[in-house]
């Protein structure tokens, strides 16, 4: 179960008499987005609306009570510390909030929200794209690559392993099995006993179930304990020739290790939309590999995808003025 924050606005978030104070931070092509969220709730709360660049952020940061869309790579101790302890709710766009989870918003509290379970169509598109151009050897006819092509596969009758069920890897396991693909699922907690499973484990059996899959798909969030949890020891589990997806994180992968399976033919290819590190080296082996597919971090993108993520900020938006329990709440002591 997610984690429900009910808010007493007057006790927790600021003096009754003032209104929540809201910083939005957007680059020039989201600033009408953000800007149709301020009007609809001009009257109860104040909006700053700011570009995403560190000083413009750093500059308006004191005494806010809301951050909505501020980088990763701009969320820092020095941008907390200029809050002055006004900071109640934290929003990230994305699914990953491995680089939010600073000391100062972890022992706070400080509400991170994030946007799970909103890519996941596109993500799960995406890792079967990838799946797919491996199977039917995309890659090499595309390049027209010289070497003679393994015969292509069908995934009709095939077997996977899909890390990581939630809003993506379902949505993985969905459409696998519309391919005739058989599923097991691997995630830290118990999930609902979907048909689209033929069965689900828990991560320390992953190593067990490994040695069955003709295909490991990676949907798993980066947290604090998995790091790698694709390592040595699980490349030398996985079935002969298997292949492997992920979508997810590229931290999760011991590189050196999966580089070491290619060779070796433990991993029979890899289709990579993440990678440790991000981006690879043009020299680096993965780039060179005919049985390997790398796209750069674009899983995430669709036609659809920020209209669910503005849909999701003003609705949070109006259950924080309102003092209701925000969604997507992160559970700070997973990470996830």
């Amino acid at each position: 179960m997610q984690e429900m924050y009910p808010f007493q606005l007057s006790q927790t978030l600021y003096p009754s008499e003032k209104k929540p104070r809201i910083l939005m931070a957007a680059p020039e092509h989201l600033k009408d987005n953000m800007e149709a969220i301020a009007r609809k709730f001009e009257d109860s709360a104040d909006f700053v609306l700011v570009k995403d660049e560190c000083e413009a952020i750093l500059e308006n940061v004191d005494g806010v009570h809301g951050i909505l869309g501020c980088p990763r790579h701009h969320f820092t101790e020095e941008l907390v510390s200029r809050n002055n302890g006004a900071l109640r709710w934290l929003h990230v766009g994305g699914a990953g909030v491995e680089q939010f989870m600073i000391e100062r918003v972890v022992t706070s509290d400080i509400v991170l929200t994030n946007g799970q379970i909103l890519q996941g169509p596109e993500c799960a598109d995406h890792a079967l794209a990838l799946l797919l151009c491996l199977s039917r050897n995309l890659k090499r006819v595309i390049t027209k690559a010289p070497t003679p092509h393994p015969r292509p596969i069908e995934l009709r009758g095939k077997s996977a392993v899909i890390v990581g069920v939630g809003g993506i890897g379902m949505l993985i396991a969905e459409r696998l099995n519309a391919f005739g693909v058989r599923v097991t699922g691997v995630d830290a907690d118990l999930i609902p006993m979907l048909s689209t499973f033929e069965r689900t484990v828990t991560v320390d059996r992953l190593n067990d179930v490994v040695g069955e899959a003709d295909f490991v798909l990676c949907a798993a969030p980066h947290t604090a304990t998995s790091n790698p949890l694709f390592d040595e020891a699980f490349f030398n589990c996985v079935k002969m020739g298997a292949y492997f997806v992920n979508v997810s994180r590229g931290r999760l992968v011991d590189t050196d290790a999966l580089v070491a399976a290619l060779v070796d033919g433990r991993v029979g290819a890899a289709g990579l939309d993440v990678t440790d590190p991000e981006p690879l080296p043009e020299n680096h082996p993965l780039t060179k590999m005919e049985n390997v597919v790398v796209s750069p971090h674009i899983a995430g993108l669709s036609d659809l995808n920020r209209g669910r993520t503005f849909d999701l900020m003003e609705e949070n938006v109006r259950r924080f003025i309102s003092g209701e329990p925000l969604l997507n709440v992160v559970n700070k002591t997973l990470g996830y």
